[in-house]
């Protein structure tokens, strides 16, 4: 809201402009009171000098109340970004698996680019379609986890040094990560 609308300061700001246009229907556009002031410019020039019960004093050295700065709520209900569909989420997805495969350099591989497929007769052969496939770790109820994970348990049970509660110092008899990886 500008503050010539406000009810603060609107009665002030008409009492400005009707002496405005009175003198420049009298005196013309250059004048001695308000010099080269042209109409468009008048209203942005009184509105600076108005004064305001508000604020209690004029707005260029007062300043404008929390009301002039206020910005009107709009509501939307929808999003900017439509919803993708099957295809641009795989799409998506494969570019991703791209991504781990060619800048994640560590151990192990968070995906792997398929480019050779096994045929019993031939043996390896180049993939005509080559793709990216997710590599995950098995779990640890199965597999080398599982062994692992009773050796590492076993090694801390019989232990017979002192271990500390805390700080989990047990992993210190056996690394169980560095065994697995």
């Amino acid at each position: 809201m500008k503050c010539r609308n406000c009810p603060y300061g609107e009665e002030d700001f008409k009492r400005r402009m009707c002496c405005y246009e009175k003198i420049a229907q009298e005196r013309g556009i250059p004048n001695d009171i308000y010099h080269n002031l042209k109409p468009e410019d008048a209203a942005d020039e009184f509105e600076q000098f108005l004064w305001c019960d508000k604020v209690g004093g004029k707005v260029f050295w007062a300043y404008k109340c929390e009301d002039a700065y206020e910005q009107p709520v709009i509501c939307r209900n929808h999003s900017k970004q439509k919803r993708k569909n099957k295809r641009e989420r795989d799409q998506k997805y494969k570019n991703h698996l791209k991504f781990l495969t060619e800048s994640i350099n560590k151990y192990p591989s968070p995906a792997i680019c398929v480019d050779e497929i096994w045929l019993e007769d031939q043996g390896y052969i180049e993939n005509p379609k080559p793709y990216y496939k997710r590599c995950y770790r098995d779990n640890h109820k199965s597999g080398r986890f599982k062994y692992y994970k009773k050796h590492s348990n076993r090694c801390v049970r019989r232990y017979k040094g002192e271990i500390h509660s805390k700080g989990n110092q047990y992993r210190k008899i056996f690394d169980y990560s560095w065994s697995v990886d």
